[in-house]
C-alpha cells in the first residue's frame, strides 16, 4: 500500500512539473485554444498621434473589460519631461467591479526598476526594452466578470503620454476557482533600528510569485546582509529563512546588473552613499503557498561605515530607504494592508535642468561653441545640447539654483557619442573631490571612500560611448547615462558645474584623418536632495546595539 502512495505522488508530482514545462513551450501553442482574442488599446485608424495625453494629476481609464476573460499581455510606451516619471505614472488593475485596486504600483517598480530610474529588463513576465522605454507585462490575469485598467499621471512637474495595448482573451465560462493577480507598492523611510522591512501582509488563501526591491542607501558599504522570512499561515517561526539578500535574489558574494528568467539585478551603483538597487526575484517554479496568511519581511542589515569611511561594523541595522513591490495570486480580492505614498514622498526633492532649455544661462570659453542640435530620440526634449570643441583646454560653466539648504545627490545624464572627449569636473571652482564626495566611477575602492589620496580619485567624465549596447541607436543618436558626480552640502544661492576638455578617449578617432576629438553632448543635470543629512547617531546607536547582543 505504501509503495501504491509513493508512486502516486511521484506520477502527481511528475504531471505537475511537465504541466508548467510544458506551458512555457512551443508545444502549447499546437493545441486548441478557448475563447476570443481581444486588445484594447491608445492607437487609432486616423492619424498617427496614437499616445493617450495625461495632464499633471489626471486619472484615464485605458481598459475597462467585460468578463470572463484572462488579461495576456500588457504593453506601455510613457513619455513625459519629468525625469522621475516611472515613479510618477501609476499603474491600478480593478478586478469584477471593486472599488479596491488589487495593482497599485508605479509603473517603473512594476516592471522591476525602481527609484523613478530606467533600464533594460529581460524576464520571462516582465520584459522593458529600448533602454527602458518599452514596457511589458505577461503576467496571466484571470477575472470573473470584469476588469478596469487605470493609468494616473502623478507628477507634480509635467504632463505626460502613453502608448499602450492590452491584449486579453474573453472566455465562454469564468475559471473556477478564479485566482486574482495582486500587485502592491510599499516603501518605508525612516526605518526603524533593528526592525526587519516588511513587503507583503496577505490574508487568505493563494500564493505569492515575485518580489521587486529597491534600496537607497544611506550610508556606504554593502546594504544586503539581511534574510528573507516568509511566515505562512499565522507561524511566529517562519517556515522559509534565507541566508543574506543578495541570496534571496539567488545571486553570490555582492549583486552584478544581469536579468534573466526568473532573477535579475537592473540598477546597481557603486557602493558609496546613496548608491541606489533595485533586484527581482519571481517565483514561477517556487510559489510559496498558503491557506489562510502570509507574511513576507526581509532584515534591514549589512556593513555599518561610518561618515570618515571607517567600517564599524560588517552586520548591523542599516538606516536605508527601501522600497518595493510584491506579486501574489489568492482566491479573493485583497484589501490593502498599506497606504499607498503620494508622488512626492516616492521621490526625492530635485532641481532638474534641461540643458537645450538653459543653453542661454551657460558660459563658455572662447574657444569653444554651445549648439542646440536637432531631433534626437535619446534626449527627453528631442532636441539636444552639443559643446562643440576642437582641442583641451575648452571649457563650459552651467549655473544651478539651490533654493533650500542641504546635502545633494548630483547625476549629469550624458549623451554618449564617438566624437566626444574626457572632461574634468569642477563644482564652484573646486575639483570635486574638494568640493564634496566623489562618486563618479573608478574613482575609490568601496573601504576606502573619504580616505582615498587625491591623485587616485577619478574626476572626469569620458563622454565617448564605450557601450554600443545597440549599434544602429547608438550611432544615429548616441546613448543617454545617468551618471552620478557625487554628494556635495550646497547653501541656498548660484552654483555652478564647470567642465573642462582635458584629452579624449583614443577611440574617439576620426576614421578618415585619425584626429582625436573633444566634443561634449549632454541632456540633464539633476541635484537630488537627500533625506539623509547625518546618520551618525544611528551609526552609533546600531554599533551599540550590536556590541550588547
Amino acid at each position: 500500500m505504501r509503495n501504491a502512495i509513493t508512486w502516486s505522488l511521484a506520477a502527481l508530482l511528475l504531471h505537475i512539473a511537465a504541466t508548467a514545462v510544458h506551458s512555457q513551450s512551443l508545444e502549447a501553442v499546437t493545441r486548441p485554444q478557448e475563447g476570443r482574442s481581444m486588445r484594447a488599446t491608445s492607437g487609432n485608424s486616423v492619424d498617427n498621434d496614437d499616445s493617450d495625453k495625461f495632464a499633471k494629476g489626471e486619472t484615464k481609464t485605458i481598459a475597462l473589460l467585460q468578463g470572463p476573460g484572462k488579461i495576456s499581455h500588457i504593453w506601455l510606451t510613457p513619455n513625459s519631461m519629468d525625469i522621475r516619471h516611472p515613479r510618477a505614472l501609476v499603474l491600478r488593475i480593478y478586478w469584477d467591479g471593486s472599488d479596491t485596486p488589487s495593482v497599485e504600483t508605479p509603473i517603473g517598480d512594476f516592471f522591476a526598476v525602481g527609484n523613478g530610474m530606467q533600464a533594460n529588463v529581460d524576464s520571462l513576465p516582465v520584459k522593458v526594452s529600448s533602454y527602458g522605454r518599452g514596457y511589458n507585462c505577461y503576467w496571466q490575469m484571470p477575472f470573473a466578470k470584469q476588469a478596469k485598467i487605470t493609468l494616473t499621471n502623478e507628477s507634480d512637474k509635467a504632463a505626460a503620454s502613453c502608448y499602450y495595448q492590452v491584449d486579453w482573451v474573453k472566455l465562454d465560462e469564468p475559471r473556477e476557482p478564479t485566482m486574482y493577480f495582486h500587485a502592491r507598492y510599499r516603501q518605508e523611510y525612516p526605518p526603524k533600528l533593528g526592525e526587519p522591512y516588511t513587503a507583503l501582509k496577505a490574508t487568505g488563501r493563494g500564493h505569492y510569485v515575485g518580489t521587486v526591491l529597491s534600496s537607497q542607501n544611506a550610508i556606504g558599504h554593502w546594504f544586503g546582509e539581511g534574510d528573507d522570512m516568509f511566515f505562512i499561515d499565522g507561524e511566529e517561526v517562519p517556515s522559509l529563512q534565507g541566508t543574506g539578500t543578495e541570496d534571496y535574489i539567488n545571486e553570490a558574494w555582492n549583486m552584478r546588473v544581469h536579468s534573466s528568467l526568473y532573477t535579475g539585478c537592473t540598477v546597481f551603483e557603486p557602493r558609496a552613499p546613496d548608491a541606489r538597487v533595485t533586484a527581482y526575484r519571481w517565483h514561477l517554479a517556487d510559489p510559496i503557498i498558503f491557506q489562510k496568511s502570509l507574511e513576507f519581511q526581509i532584515e534591514r542589515r549589512g556593513y555599518i561605515m561610518n561618515s570618515d569611511g571607517e567600517v564599524v561594523s560588517p552586520s548591523a541595522s542599516r538606516p536605508d530607504f527601501w522600497s518595493s513591490v510584491s506579486y501574489w495570486y489568492q482566491d479573493t480580492i485583497a484589501e490593502p494592508w498599506c497606504e499607498f505614498p503620494p508622488y512626492h514622498e516616492r521621490v526625492n526633492p530635485e532641481v532638474v535642468l534641461h540643458l537645450p532649455q538653459v543653453i542661454d544661462s551657460m558660459r563658455c570659453s572662447d574657444d569653444v561653441e554651445l549648439q542646440l542640435r536637432d531631433y534626437n530620440r535619446a534626449t527627453y526634449t528631442k532636441p539636444w545640447f552639443r559643446v562643440k570643441n576642437e582641442q583641451v583646454g575648452g571649457w563650459i560653466e552651467i549655473p544651478f539654483n539651490i533654493d533650500e539648504a542641504g546635502r545633494y545627490s548630483m547625476s549629469l545624464f550624458q549623451l554618449l557619442r564617438e566624437d566626444n572627449g574626457i572632461w574634468k569636473v569642477f563644482i564652484d571652482g573646486k575639483p570635486v573631490h574638494e568640493a564634496g564626495e566623489s562618486q563618479i566611477a573608478g574613482g575609490y575602492r568601496v573601504s576606502l571612500v573619504n580616505q582615498t589620496p587625491p591623485e587616485e580619485i577619478n574626476k572626469t567624465l569620458d563622454f565617448y560611448n564605450i557601450f554600443q549596447k545597440d549599434e544602429h541607436e547608438d550611432y544615429i543618436y548616441g546613448q543617454r547615462r545617468e551618471r552620478k558626480i557625487g554628494l556635495f552640502h550646497f547653501e541656498p544661492g548660484e552654483h555652478t558645474l564647470r567642465l573642462e576638455c582635458v584629452g579624449s578617449n583614443p577611440l574617439s578617432a576620426h576614421p578618415e584623418t585619425g584626429k582625436l576629438r573633444y566634443n561634449l553632448t549632454a541632456d540633464v543635470l539633476s541635484l537630488r536632495r537627500l533625506p539623509f543629512d547625518n546618520v551618525d547617531a544611528w551609526i552609533e546607536q546600531a554599533a551599540a546595539v550590536e556590541a550588547s547582543r
